[in-house]
Protein backbone atom coordinates (compact mmCIF):
# COMPACT_ATOMS: atom_id res chain seq x y z
CA UNK A 1 0.00 0.00 0.00
CA UNK A 2 2.90 2.13 0.79
CA UNK A 3 3.45 2.97 -3.60
CA UNK A 4 -0.52 3.58 -3.61
CA UNK A 5 -0.30 7.35 -4.06
CA UNK A 6 2.50 6.66 -6.65
CA UNK A 7 0.44 4.86 -8.67
CA UNK A 8 -2.68 7.46 -8.13
CA UNK A 9 -1.12 10.67 -8.74
CA UNK A 10 0.78 11.12 -12.75
CA UNK A 11 3.25 13.46 -11.45
CA UNK A 12 4.78 10.95 -8.54
CA UNK A 13 4.91 8.53 -11.45
CA UNK A 14 7.02 11.02 -13.03
CA UNK A 15 9.06 11.92 -11.07
CA UNK A 16 10.54 8.68 -10.07
CA UNK A 17 11.53 8.04 -13.84
CA UNK A 18 13.09 11.49 -13.84
CA UNK A 19 15.13 10.30 -10.98
CA UNK A 20 16.24 7.57 -12.72
CA UNK A 21 17.08 8.10 -15.61
CA UNK A 22 20.69 8.11 -16.76
CA UNK A 23 21.35 9.36 -20.50
CA UNK A 24 24.60 8.42 -21.96
CA UNK A 25 26.60 9.24 -24.73
CA UNK A 26 28.84 6.26 -24.45
CA UNK A 27 26.68 3.99 -26.95
CA UNK A 28 27.28 6.84 -29.97
CA UNK A 29 29.87 5.46 -32.35
CA UNK A 30 32.24 7.95 -33.23
CA UNK A 31 33.88 6.17 -36.33
CA UNK A 32 30.68 5.95 -38.21
CA UNK A 33 29.21 8.92 -40.90
CA UNK A 34 28.00 12.23 -39.97
CA UNK A 35 24.35 11.14 -40.81
CA UNK A 36 24.54 8.05 -38.76
CA UNK A 37 25.94 9.65 -35.49
CA UNK A 38 22.95 12.20 -35.86
CA UNK A 39 20.55 9.82 -35.70
CA UNK A 40 22.60 8.26 -32.69
CA UNK A 41 22.65 11.29 -30.93
CA UNK A 42 18.47 11.93 -31.40
CA UNK A 43 18.23 8.55 -29.71
CA UNK A 44 19.77 8.68 -27.11
CA UNK A 45 19.15 12.05 -26.18
CA UNK A 46 15.37 11.94 -26.89
CA UNK A 47 14.52 10.23 -23.54
CA UNK A 48 16.01 13.04 -21.89
CA UNK A 49 14.55 16.12 -23.74
CA UNK A 50 11.17 14.49 -22.86
CA UNK A 51 11.60 14.32 -19.65
CA UNK A 52 12.79 17.36 -19.44
CA UNK A 53 9.89 19.19 -21.67
CA UNK A 54 7.33 17.08 -19.44
CA UNK A 55 9.11 18.76 -16.26
CA UNK A 56 8.34 22.23 -17.29
CA UNK A 57 4.82 21.37 -18.04
CA UNK A 58 4.06 19.46 -14.54
CA UNK A 59 6.12 22.91 -12.87
CA UNK A 60 3.35 24.96 -13.51
CA UNK A 61 0.48 22.59 -12.52
CA UNK A 62 1.93 20.95 -9.05
CA UNK A 63 0.49 21.53 -6.07
CA UNK A 64 2.80 23.56 -3.33
CA UNK A 65 3.29 20.13 -1.60
CA UNK A 66 4.77 18.77 -4.39
CA UNK A 67 7.46 21.83 -5.20
CA UNK A 68 10.21 19.82 -3.72
CA UNK A 69 9.76 16.74 -5.65
CA UNK A 70 9.59 18.98 -8.95
CA UNK A 71 13.18 20.77 -7.75
CA UNK A 72 14.53 17.19 -6.94
CA UNK A 73 13.94 16.19 -10.39
CA UNK A 74 15.40 19.58 -12.08
CA UNK A 75 18.60 19.06 -10.12
CA UNK A 76 19.17 15.93 -11.10
CA UNK A 77 18.56 16.70 -14.82
CA UNK A 78 20.79 19.39 -14.14
CA UNK A 79 23.66 16.92 -13.04
CA UNK A 80 22.96 14.66 -16.22
CA UNK A 81 23.05 17.52 -18.94
CA UNK A 82 26.18 18.41 -16.91
CA UNK A 83 27.78 15.13 -17.52
CA UNK A 84 26.70 14.99 -21.21
CA UNK A 85 28.07 18.40 -21.96
CA UNK A 86 31.22 17.08 -20.38
CA UNK A 87 31.64 13.79 -22.86
CA UNK A 88 34.17 13.03 -24.85
CA UNK A 89 31.75 11.56 -27.77
CA UNK A 90 29.67 15.01 -27.46
CA UNK A 91 33.16 16.99 -28.41
CA UNK A 92 33.77 14.70 -31.32
CA UNK A 93 30.53 14.21 -32.97
CA UNK A 94 30.89 17.70 -32.43
CA UNK A 95 34.02 18.32 -34.81
CA UNK A 96 32.45 15.65 -37.21
CA UNK A 97 29.21 17.51 -37.91
CA UNK A 98 30.93 20.24 -38.65
CA UNK A 99 33.07 19.03 -40.86
CA UNK A 100 30.24 17.84 -42.93
CA UNK A 101 26.80 19.32 -45.42
CA UNK A 102 25.53 22.37 -43.96
CA UNK A 103 22.40 20.53 -42.30
CA UNK A 104 24.97 18.94 -40.08
CA UNK A 105 27.53 22.49 -40.12
CA UNK A 106 24.36 23.90 -38.48
CA UNK A 107 23.46 21.16 -35.69
CA UNK A 108 27.28 21.48 -35.10
CA UNK A 109 27.04 25.25 -34.41
CA UNK A 110 24.04 24.41 -31.88
CA UNK A 111 25.58 21.59 -30.01
CA UNK A 112 29.09 23.91 -29.75
CA UNK A 113 26.62 27.03 -28.52
CA UNK A 114 24.77 24.67 -26.00
CA UNK A 115 28.36 23.12 -24.84
CA UNK A 116 29.93 26.65 -24.32
CA UNK A 117 27.11 28.59 -22.64
CA UNK A 118 26.08 26.28 -19.97
CA UNK A 119 26.80 27.57 -16.82
CA UNK A 120 27.73 24.88 -14.01
CA UNK A 121 25.37 24.31 -11.19
CA UNK A 122 26.68 27.20 -9.11
CA UNK A 123 27.09 29.94 -11.49
CA UNK A 124 23.50 29.04 -12.64
CA UNK A 125 21.99 28.81 -9.35
CA UNK A 126 23.45 32.18 -8.07
CA UNK A 127 21.73 33.96 -11.19
CA UNK A 128 18.57 32.51 -10.74
CA UNK A 129 18.93 33.50 -7.08
CA UNK A 130 20.23 37.39 -8.22
CA UNK A 131 17.19 37.01 -10.31
CA UNK A 132 14.60 35.95 -7.94
CA UNK A 133 16.11 38.24 -5.27
CA UNK A 134 15.38 41.30 -8.10
CA UNK A 135 12.00 40.34 -8.78
CA UNK A 136 10.87 39.67 -5.12
CA UNK A 137 12.17 43.53 -4.48
CA UNK A 138 9.97 45.26 -7.26
CA UNK A 139 6.97 43.14 -6.74
CA UNK A 140 7.36 44.73 -2.83
CA UNK A 141 3.31 44.10 -1.50
CA UNK A 142 3.89 46.45 1.29
CA UNK A 143 3.56 49.75 -0.62
CA UNK A 144 1.96 53.10 0.58
CA UNK A 145 2.16 56.56 -1.31
CA UNK A 146 3.39 58.96 1.28
CA UNK A 147 4.46 62.97 0.84
CA UNK A 148 5.72 65.47 2.26
CA UNK A 149 5.02 68.23 0.16
CA UNK A 150 1.28 69.11 0.44
CA UNK A 151 0.88 70.46 -2.69
CA UNK A 152 0.87 67.10 -4.14
CA UNK A 153 -1.86 65.53 -1.76
CA UNK A 154 -5.31 64.90 -3.38
CA UNK A 155 -8.67 66.49 -1.69
CA UNK A 156 -9.56 62.91 -1.07
CA UNK A 157 -7.90 59.68 -0.99
CA UNK A 158 -8.04 57.46 -4.18
CA UNK A 159 -8.93 54.55 -2.27
CA UNK A 160 -8.76 54.22 1.99
CA UNK A 161 -9.18 50.71 0.96
CA UNK A 162 -5.87 49.91 -0.73
CA UNK A 163 -3.56 52.95 -0.22
CA UNK A 164 -2.97 56.32 1.26
CA UNK A 165 -1.63 59.63 -0.10
CA UNK A 166 -0.84 61.67 2.77
CA UNK A 167 1.44 64.12 3.84
CA UNK A 168 4.01 62.97 6.56
CA UNK A 169 7.64 63.28 6.78
CA UNK A 170 9.80 60.96 4.57
CA UNK A 171 12.27 60.89 2.17
CA UNK A 172 12.16 62.47 -1.62
CA UNK A 173 8.77 63.76 -2.48
CA UNK A 174 6.88 60.37 -2.75
CA UNK A 175 9.86 57.64 -1.72
CA UNK A 176 7.86 54.52 -1.33
CA UNK A 177 7.64 53.08 2.37
CA UNK A 178 6.00 49.63 3.62
CA UNK A 179 2.51 48.53 4.83
CA UNK A 180 0.26 46.47 4.75
CA UNK A 181 -1.43 46.84 1.42
CA UNK A 182 -1.28 44.30 -1.95
CA UNK A 183 0.88 45.91 -4.31
CA UNK A 184 -1.89 44.79 -6.98
CA UNK A 185 -4.46 47.68 -5.77
CA UNK A 186 -1.72 49.84 -5.06
CA UNK A 187 -1.05 49.96 -8.52
CA UNK A 188 -4.26 50.60 -9.03
CA UNK A 189 -4.29 53.14 -6.84
CA UNK A 190 -1.07 55.24 -8.49
CA UNK A 191 -3.04 54.80 -11.84
CA UNK A 192 -5.96 56.44 -10.42
CA UNK A 193 -3.72 59.41 -8.61
CA UNK A 194 -1.64 59.71 -12.04
CA UNK A 195 -4.81 60.13 -13.99
CA UNK A 196 -6.67 62.54 -11.59
CA UNK A 197 -3.76 65.03 -10.35
CA UNK A 198 -3.86 67.86 -12.47
CA UNK A 199 -0.43 68.96 -11.39
CA UNK A 200 3.02 67.60 -14.01
CA UNK A 201 5.68 68.26 -11.61
CA UNK A 202 3.85 66.07 -8.41
CA UNK A 203 2.89 63.22 -11.80
CA UNK A 204 6.35 62.94 -12.45
CA UNK A 205 7.82 62.84 -9.04
CA UNK A 206 5.17 60.07 -7.98
CA UNK A 207 6.26 57.95 -11.15
CA UNK A 208 9.58 58.79 -10.42
CA UNK A 209 9.68 57.32 -7.11
CA UNK A 210 7.75 54.47 -7.91
CA UNK A 211 10.43 53.24 -10.75
CA UNK A 212 13.35 53.60 -8.17
CA UNK A 213 11.77 52.27 -5.38
CA UNK A 214 13.91 49.23 -5.76
CA UNK A 215 17.06 51.19 -6.60
CA UNK A 216 19.46 50.29 -3.61
CA UNK A 217 18.49 47.02 -3.32
CA UNK A 218 18.84 45.81 -6.56
CA UNK A 219 22.17 47.28 -7.52
CA UNK A 220 23.78 44.35 -5.69
CA UNK A 221 21.70 41.26 -7.32
CA UNK A 222 21.67 43.05 -10.83
CA UNK A 223 25.80 43.69 -11.01
CA UNK A 224 25.83 39.75 -9.75
CA UNK A 225 23.70 38.80 -13.36
CA UNK A 226 25.73 41.35 -15.57
CA UNK A 227 28.65 39.46 -14.22
CA UNK A 228 27.56 35.91 -14.76
CA UNK A 229 25.35 36.66 -18.11
CA UNK A 230 28.93 38.36 -19.70
CA UNK A 231 30.93 35.65 -18.93
CA UNK A 232 28.37 33.07 -20.46
CA UNK A 233 28.59 35.50 -23.51
CA UNK A 234 32.59 35.43 -23.47
CA UNK A 235 32.29 31.83 -23.52
CA UNK A 236 30.62 31.17 -26.77
CA UNK A 237 32.78 29.13 -28.95
CA UNK A 238 34.61 30.84 -31.90
CA UNK A 239 32.96 28.93 -34.51
CA UNK A 240 30.27 32.09 -33.90
CA UNK A 241 32.43 33.63 -37.06
CA UNK A 242 31.41 30.87 -39.12
CA UNK A 243 29.22 30.43 -42.48
CA UNK A 244 25.77 29.04 -40.19
CA UNK A 245 26.25 31.22 -37.55
CA UNK A 246 23.04 33.51 -37.50
CA UNK A 247 22.14 34.81 -34.03
CA UNK A 248 21.38 37.97 -32.46
CA UNK A 249 22.27 41.39 -34.78
CA UNK A 250 25.60 42.39 -33.52
CA UNK A 251 25.80 45.10 -31.09
CA UNK A 252 26.43 47.69 -33.67
CA UNK A 253 23.53 46.38 -35.52
CA UNK A 254 21.29 46.33 -32.61
CA UNK A 255 21.93 50.01 -31.64
CA UNK A 256 21.33 51.10 -35.41
CA UNK A 257 17.97 49.14 -35.26
CA UNK A 258 16.87 50.70 -31.56
CA UNK A 259 17.65 54.28 -33.19
CA UNK A 260 15.66 53.19 -36.11
CA UNK A 261 12.80 52.60 -34.12
CA UNK A 262 13.33 55.58 -31.55
CA UNK A 263 10.13 57.95 -32.14
CA UNK A 264 8.98 60.89 -30.21
CA UNK A 265 5.57 59.83 -29.17
CA UNK A 266 5.18 63.21 -27.46
CA UNK A 267 3.74 61.98 -24.51
CA UNK A 268 5.68 61.39 -20.85
CA UNK A 269 5.29 58.28 -18.88
CA UNK A 270 3.74 60.22 -16.06
CA UNK A 271 1.27 61.49 -18.62
CA UNK A 272 -0.09 58.37 -20.50
CA UNK A 273 -2.57 57.97 -18.05
CA UNK A 274 -4.51 61.27 -18.44
CA UNK A 275 -3.45 61.37 -22.42
CA UNK A 276 -5.25 57.95 -22.41
CA UNK A 277 -8.34 58.89 -20.76
CA UNK A 278 -8.47 61.60 -23.36
CA UNK A 279 -8.62 59.13 -26.15
CA UNK A 280 -12.03 58.06 -27.48
CA UNK A 281 -12.15 54.35 -26.79
CA UNK A 282 -15.16 51.70 -28.88
CA UNK A 283 -15.89 48.58 -26.43
CA UNK A 284 -14.27 45.23 -28.03
CA UNK A 285 -17.21 43.68 -30.46
CA UNK A 286 -15.36 40.36 -31.20
CA UNK A 287 -16.84 37.43 -29.84
CA UNK A 288 -17.00 36.67 -26.08
CA UNK A 289 -16.30 32.79 -26.60
CA UNK A 290 -12.32 31.63 -26.24
CA UNK A 291 -13.75 28.37 -27.95
CA UNK A 292 -15.75 30.36 -30.87
CA UNK A 293 -12.34 32.64 -31.31
CA UNK A 294 -10.09 29.33 -31.35
CA UNK A 295 -12.54 27.76 -34.22
CA UNK A 296 -11.88 30.73 -36.21
CA UNK A 297 -8.50 30.93 -35.78
CA UNK A 298 -8.51 27.39 -36.70
CA UNK A 299 -10.62 28.04 -39.70
CA UNK A 300 -7.80 30.66 -40.54
CA UNK A 301 -5.43 27.89 -40.69
CA UNK A 302 -6.82 25.99 -43.62
CA UNK A 303 -4.89 28.74 -45.86
CA UNK A 304 -1.54 26.87 -45.05
CA UNK A 305 -3.24 23.20 -45.24
CA UNK A 306 -3.39 22.51 -41.48
CA UNK A 307 -6.24 20.29 -40.80
CA UNK A 308 -7.81 18.91 -37.41
CA UNK A 309 -9.44 15.52 -36.29
CA UNK A 310 -11.37 15.77 -33.34
CA UNK A 311 -10.43 12.42 -31.23
CA UNK A 312 -13.58 10.83 -29.66
CA UNK A 313 -13.13 11.09 -25.78
CA UNK A 314 -13.56 7.01 -25.33
CA UNK A 315 -11.07 6.39 -27.51
CA UNK A 316 -8.25 8.05 -25.99
CA UNK A 317 -5.73 6.47 -24.89
CA UNK A 318 -2.75 7.32 -21.86
CA UNK A 319 0.15 5.62 -23.56
CA UNK A 320 0.54 8.13 -26.83
CA UNK A 321 -0.31 5.60 -29.64
CA UNK A 322 -0.92 7.80 -32.10
CA UNK A 323 -1.94 5.29 -34.58
CA UNK A 324 -4.43 3.25 -32.76
CA UNK A 325 -6.52 6.26 -31.55
CA UNK A 326 -9.76 6.73 -33.37
CA UNK A 327 -10.98 9.70 -34.63
CA UNK A 328 -14.38 11.86 -35.09
CA UNK A 329 -14.55 12.41 -38.72
CA UNK A 330 -17.72 14.80 -37.97
CA UNK A 331 -16.91 18.49 -38.25
CA UNK A 332 -13.47 18.53 -39.62
CA UNK A 333 -12.19 21.02 -42.41
CA UNK A 334 -10.15 19.45 -45.10
CA UNK A 335 -8.56 16.33 -43.96
CA UNK A 336 -8.85 12.99 -46.02
CA UNK A 337 -11.22 11.29 -43.98
CA UNK A 338 -14.51 11.43 -44.86
CA UNK A 339 -16.80 14.23 -43.39
CA UNK A 340 -20.37 15.97 -44.26
CA UNK A 341 -19.06 19.22 -42.45
CA UNK A 342 -17.46 22.40 -43.26
CA UNK A 343 -16.12 23.25 -40.07
CA UNK A 344 -14.83 22.57 -36.85
CA UNK A 345 -16.75 22.61 -33.80
CA UNK A 346 -15.24 21.86 -29.93
CA UNK A 347 -17.65 21.81 -26.93
CA UNK A 348 -17.71 23.95 -24.07
CA UNK A 349 -16.58 23.19 -20.59
CA UNK A 350 -14.81 19.78 -21.77
CA UNK A 351 -11.42 18.59 -22.87
CA UNK A 352 -10.86 18.26 -26.32
CA UNK A 353 -7.99 15.82 -27.87
CA UNK A 354 -7.44 16.90 -31.21
CA UNK A 355 -5.09 15.62 -34.08
CA UNK A 356 -3.11 17.90 -36.18
CA UNK A 357 -2.08 17.78 -39.74
CA UNK A 358 -0.14 19.64 -42.39
CA UNK A 359 -0.85 18.56 -46.31
CA UNK A 360 -1.75 15.08 -44.93
CA UNK A 361 1.57 14.79 -42.71
CA UNK A 362 0.42 13.70 -39.29
CA UNK A 363 1.93 16.85 -36.60
CA UNK A 364 0.88 15.27 -33.62
CA UNK A 365 -1.95 16.12 -30.71
CA UNK A 366 -3.27 19.26 -29.40
CA UNK A 367 -4.93 18.81 -25.62
CA UNK A 368 -7.45 21.83 -25.40
CA UNK A 369 -8.98 22.47 -21.89
CA UNK A 370 -10.59 25.34 -19.50
CA UNK A 371 -8.53 26.98 -17.28
CA UNK A 372 -8.03 30.01 -15.03
CA UNK A 373 -5.51 31.81 -18.04
CA UNK A 374 -5.08 30.92 -21.35
CA UNK A 375 -1.43 29.39 -21.69
CA UNK A 376 0.08 27.54 -24.00
CA UNK A 377 2.67 24.36 -22.85
CA UNK A 378 4.51 22.09 -25.18
CA UNK A 379 4.38 18.72 -23.84
CA UNK A 380 6.59 17.02 -26.57
CA UNK A 381 8.37 18.48 -29.34
CA UNK A 382 7.92 16.89 -33.10
CA UNK A 383 10.90 14.84 -34.37
CA UNK A 384 10.57 13.92 -37.81
CA UNK A 385 11.76 10.24 -38.23
CA UNK A 386 11.23 9.88 -33.73
CA UNK A 387 8.16 11.46 -32.80
CA UNK A 388 4.98 13.41 -33.01
CA UNK A 389 4.37 16.25 -30.88
CA UNK A 390 1.90 17.39 -27.98
CA UNK A 391 0.85 20.53 -27.17
CA UNK A 392 -1.44 21.86 -24.70
CA UNK A 393 -3.99 24.94 -24.53
CA UNK A 394 -5.63 25.84 -21.50
CA UNK A 395 -8.57 28.80 -21.96
CA UNK A 396 -10.45 30.80 -20.16
CA UNK A 397 -13.89 30.73 -21.45
CA UNK A 398 -15.17 34.15 -21.69
CA UNK A 399 -13.16 37.10 -23.30
CA UNK A 400 -13.71 40.39 -22.19
CA UNK A 401 -11.77 42.67 -24.04
CA UNK A 402 -9.47 42.96 -27.12
CA UNK A 403 -6.24 41.70 -24.86
CA UNK A 404 -7.63 38.73 -24.20
CA UNK A 405 -8.94 37.87 -27.88
CA UNK A 406 -5.37 38.40 -28.80
CA UNK A 407 -3.77 36.32 -26.11
CA UNK A 408 -5.88 33.35 -27.13
CA UNK A 409 -4.99 33.75 -30.76
CA UNK A 410 -1.31 34.21 -29.46
CA UNK A 411 -1.41 30.44 -28.40
CA UNK A 412 -2.99 29.10 -31.17
CA UNK A 413 -0.03 30.99 -32.83
CA UNK A 414 2.48 29.12 -30.11
CA UNK A 415 0.86 26.00 -30.19
CA UNK A 416 1.09 25.42 -34.18
CA UNK A 417 4.35 26.58 -34.70
CA UNK A 418 5.56 24.03 -31.97
CA UNK A 419 3.76 21.49 -33.87
CA UNK A 420 4.32 22.08 -37.45
CA UNK A 421 8.61 21.91 -37.16
CA UNK A 422 9.45 20.14 -39.60
CA UNK A 423 13.59 19.33 -38.68
CA UNK A 424 14.56 15.65 -38.02
CA UNK A 425 16.65 17.25 -34.90
CA UNK A 426 14.93 18.15 -32.00
CA UNK A 427 17.47 21.14 -30.67
CA UNK A 428 16.18 22.95 -34.11
CA UNK A 429 12.84 22.56 -33.52
CA UNK A 430 12.74 23.35 -29.71
CA UNK A 431 15.13 26.30 -30.12
CA UNK A 432 14.75 26.64 -34.25
CA UNK A 433 18.08 26.96 -36.91
CA UNK A 434 18.10 30.13 -36.42
CA UNK A 435 19.56 30.57 -33.17
CA UNK A 436 17.51 33.49 -31.93
CA UNK A 437 15.28 33.99 -34.19
CA UNK A 438 12.67 30.56 -34.36
CA UNK A 439 10.18 32.38 -32.63
CA UNK A 440 9.89 34.77 -35.45
CA UNK A 441 7.42 32.50 -37.64
CA UNK A 442 4.71 32.22 -34.53
CA UNK A 443 4.78 36.21 -34.51
CA UNK A 444 4.04 36.26 -37.97
CA UNK A 445 1.24 33.72 -37.89
CA UNK A 446 0.05 35.79 -35.12
CA UNK A 447 -0.41 39.01 -36.59
CA UNK A 448 -1.54 36.99 -39.89
CA UNK A 449 -4.74 35.11 -38.21
CA UNK A 450 -5.55 38.51 -36.32
CA UNK A 451 -5.74 40.49 -39.69
CA UNK A 452 -8.32 37.50 -40.23
CA UNK A 453 -10.33 37.12 -37.68
CA UNK A 454 -13.44 39.97 -37.22
CA UNK A 455 -13.73 42.51 -34.89
CA UNK A 456 -10.25 42.69 -33.55
CA UNK A 457 -9.60 46.33 -34.49
CA UNK A 458 -7.64 48.49 -31.93
CA UNK A 459 -9.44 51.63 -30.90
CA UNK A 460 -7.92 54.91 -30.99
CA UNK A 461 -6.86 54.15 -27.14
CA UNK A 462 -5.53 51.10 -27.87
CA UNK A 463 -3.51 52.12 -30.00
CA UNK A 464 -2.09 55.34 -28.63
CA UNK A 465 -1.56 52.39 -25.29
CA UNK A 466 0.52 50.25 -28.02
CA UNK A 467 2.66 52.98 -28.96
CA UNK A 468 3.57 54.22 -25.73
CA UNK A 469 4.37 50.29 -24.76
CA UNK A 470 6.49 49.95 -27.81
CA UNK A 471 8.29 53.00 -27.28
CA UNK A 472 9.21 52.43 -23.71
CA UNK A 473 10.75 48.68 -24.50
CA UNK A 474 13.02 50.84 -27.08
CA UNK A 475 13.97 52.82 -24.51
CA UNK A 476 14.55 50.09 -22.25
CA UNK A 477 16.44 48.51 -24.72
CA UNK A 478 18.82 51.03 -25.53
CA UNK A 479 19.37 51.52 -21.58
CA UNK A 480 20.00 47.62 -21.82
CA UNK A 481 22.68 47.75 -24.40
CA UNK A 482 24.91 50.43 -22.43
CA UNK A 483 24.37 48.23 -19.09
CA UNK A 484 25.57 45.36 -20.99
CA UNK A 485 28.55 46.97 -22.83
CA UNK A 486 30.09 49.43 -21.16
CA UNK A 487 31.83 49.65 -17.45
CA UNK A 488 29.45 52.73 -16.25
CA UNK A 489 26.09 54.26 -17.59
CA UNK A 490 26.24 57.56 -20.02
CA UNK A 491 23.52 59.51 -18.09
CA UNK A 492 23.72 62.06 -19.96
CA UNK A 493 22.94 59.94 -23.24
CA UNK A 494 20.56 58.19 -21.70
CA UNK A 495 18.60 61.37 -20.78
CA UNK A 496 18.56 62.98 -24.16
CA UNK A 497 17.20 59.24 -25.35
CA UNK A 498 14.50 59.60 -23.04
CA UNK A 499 13.75 63.09 -24.27
CA UNK A 500 13.68 61.74 -27.69
CA UNK A 501 11.52 59.02 -27.10
CA UNK A 502 8.90 61.26 -24.82
CA UNK A 503 9.67 64.93 -25.37
CA UNK A 504 10.10 65.15 -21.46
CA UNK A 505 12.97 65.64 -19.17
CA UNK A 506 14.32 62.99 -17.17
CA UNK A 507 17.90 63.73 -16.62
CA UNK A 508 18.33 60.49 -14.12
CA UNK A 509 16.44 58.48 -16.19
CA UNK A 510 19.36 55.85 -15.69
CA UNK A 511 17.75 55.14 -12.59
CA UNK A 512 15.26 53.20 -14.61
CA UNK A 513 18.12 49.68 -14.75
CA UNK A 514 16.61 48.95 -11.51
CA UNK A 515 12.66 49.03 -12.39
CA UNK A 516 11.99 46.08 -14.33
CA UNK A 517 12.82 41.91 -14.32
CA UNK A 518 13.38 42.26 -18.11
CA UNK A 519 17.34 43.30 -17.94
CA UNK A 520 18.13 40.66 -15.43
CA UNK A 521 16.07 37.87 -17.24
CA UNK A 522 16.34 38.36 -20.92
CA UNK A 523 19.38 40.76 -20.79
CA UNK A 524 20.30 41.75 -24.50
CA UNK A 525 17.40 40.01 -25.75
CA UNK A 526 14.90 42.20 -23.99
CA UNK A 527 14.32 43.81 -27.72
CA UNK A 528 13.92 41.11 -29.71
CA UNK A 529 9.67 41.24 -29.70
CA UNK A 530 10.71 44.44 -31.37
CA UNK A 531 12.72 43.54 -34.14
CA UNK A 532 10.31 40.11 -34.59
CA UNK A 533 7.54 42.74 -35.04
CA UNK A 534 9.63 44.69 -37.47
CA UNK A 535 10.71 41.86 -39.32
CA UNK A 536 7.12 40.45 -39.88
CA UNK A 537 6.28 43.73 -40.86
CA UNK A 538 8.48 43.96 -43.32
CA UNK A 539 7.25 40.29 -44.54
CA UNK A 540 3.57 41.25 -44.74
CA UNK A 541 4.30 44.34 -46.45
CA UNK A 542 7.71 44.11 -48.45
CA UNK A 543 7.62 39.50 -49.40
CA UNK A 544 8.04 39.10 -53.47
CA UNK A 545 4.49 38.60 -54.94
CA UNK A 546 5.29 35.48 -56.16
CA UNK A 547 5.79 34.18 -52.31
CA UNK A 548 2.82 32.88 -50.91
CA UNK A 549 1.60 33.02 -47.69
CA UNK A 550 1.37 29.28 -47.61
CA UNK A 551 5.07 29.55 -48.96
CA UNK A 552 5.75 31.86 -45.50
CA UNK A 553 4.60 28.89 -43.25
CA UNK A 554 6.53 26.26 -44.64
CA UNK A 555 10.02 28.61 -44.52
CA UNK A 556 9.63 29.93 -40.93
CA UNK A 557 7.62 28.12 -39.28
CA UNK A 558 8.31 24.17 -40.80
CA UNK A 559 11.54 24.99 -42.09
CA UNK A 560 12.11 21.60 -43.12
CA UNK A 561 15.57 22.63 -44.63
CA UNK A 562 16.68 24.25 -41.49
CA UNK A 563 17.39 27.53 -43.19
CA UNK A 564 18.33 30.06 -40.58
CA UNK A 565 17.46 33.63 -40.47
CA UNK A 566 19.61 35.22 -43.42
CA UNK A 567 18.57 32.19 -46.23
CA UNK A 568 15.03 32.45 -45.26
CA UNK A 569 14.67 36.11 -46.06
CA UNK A 570 16.68 35.82 -49.07
CA UNK A 571 13.83 33.81 -50.35
CA UNK A 572 10.73 35.91 -48.97
CA UNK A 573 11.96 39.09 -49.95
CA UNK A 574 13.72 40.65 -52.73
CA UNK A 575 17.01 41.64 -52.67
CA UNK A 576 19.42 43.34 -50.74
CA UNK A 577 17.79 41.35 -47.87
CA UNK A 578 21.44 41.69 -45.57
CA UNK A 579 20.97 42.98 -42.01
CA UNK A 580 21.68 46.84 -42.69
CA UNK A 581 19.30 46.61 -45.28
CA UNK A 582 16.60 44.86 -43.62
CA UNK A 583 16.95 47.35 -40.62
CA UNK A 584 16.54 50.44 -43.42
CA UNK A 585 13.41 48.76 -44.66
CA UNK A 586 11.78 48.65 -41.11
CA UNK A 587 11.72 52.27 -41.05
CA UNK A 588 9.50 51.92 -43.70
CA UNK A 589 7.48 48.98 -43.40
CA UNK A 590 7.69 48.98 -39.50
CA UNK A 591 5.40 51.40 -39.20
CA UNK A 592 2.57 50.08 -40.37
CA UNK A 593 0.95 47.24 -38.78
CA UNK A 594 -2.61 46.84 -41.12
Amino acid sequence: MATAPAVASPLNLFIQQCLQFKPSLSQLDTQASASTQAVQFEQLTLGFNNINDRLNYYRDLAQDNQRESILMCQLHLADELQAMLNSPNLTKLISKLDNDEPTYAKLSLRLATLKATQLDINLKSQLHNAQATIRRNLQSQHLSMVFNQSGCELPQPINSATAEIKSKETLDMSNVETNERNKKDFDISLAKYLILQPDEQCRKSAWIAYQTRAKEKNKTPLAAVKTIKMASNAAKPSIYSAQYYDSNLTSTQITRFLNSQTNNINVAPWNIGQHLAKQPHQAYQGTTSALTLIEQSMGVLSDFGVTFDVIKPYAHKLDNNLSSQQTNNVNVTGTDTDTDTESLTLNANQNTTIRVWHNKRLLGELFIHPGEKTATHTIRYPVIGHQFAQVSISYREKIKNRRQALNVIDAIAQAISGLARGSRFYLNNKFGASADHHQLGQHWLSQYIQLRVPHLQASAREQAASVYQQQLRVFRSQLIMQFYSTSHLDTASLHNTFYNSFNSHWYEAADLTYSFNGIANEGIEYYLPLWYQALVNVIIHSRKSSVTARQVFEIFIVNEDNLILSEQLAIILAPPTDISSIIRRTINDGNSKD
